[in-house]
């Protein structure tokens, strides 16, 4: 539905119009009815990710955020209240940028992390033998024969 309203120069009580450079300029008013859906209402961005928001600003699950902040080597601050776990957006998200488009530093962690894995092995005596389908360590094929700690 649309309304409009016109507003037209006054007329005074002899007839007669001002003279054409007095006259005032004519001004027009519409009312418009918008439906609901038609709008988007957006609220500030918060300055403080939590578990609760951090699904709704940055997409992340709660779950891989707290995974992720709890993590060793986390660089930000983390301000605990309660349960609740708060970081600033601006700077998580300048992380999470900065893990995108720094895969190298990513493969140098998973390797430091190999690296420290096999020697926590080594020093028990045992080795990680890799499953051939993900790669991953697994328990050794039963065709070989099972490592024994040295005795002490």
């Amino acid at each position: 539905m649309r309304v409009i309203e016109r507003t037209f120069p006054e007329v005074s009580a002899r007839g007669s119009c001002p003279p054409r450079g007095l006259a005032q300029p004519a001004t027009a008013t519409a009312t418009l009815a918008i439906p609901l859906d038609g709008l988007t209402l957006t609220a500030p961005q918060p300055e403080m990710l939590s578990q609760r928001n951090v699904e709704s600003v940055t997409g992340i699950p709660a779950r891989v955020f707290l995974d992720t902040i709890r993590g060793l080597g986390f660089p930000l601050p983390v301000t605990r209240l309660g349960k609740l776990r708060l970081v600033q957006r601006e700077a998580f998200i300048a992380y999470l940028q900065a893990l995108a488009s720094d895969p190298v530093s990513r493969r140098a962690a998973e390797v430091d992390e190999r690296t420290r894995v096999a020697a926590v092995l080594a020093s028990a005596g045992l080795e990680s033998a890799p499953c051939p389908r993900t790669g991953q360590a697994s328990a050794p094929p039963a065709r070989t024969s099972r490592a024994r700690l040295p005795p002490k």
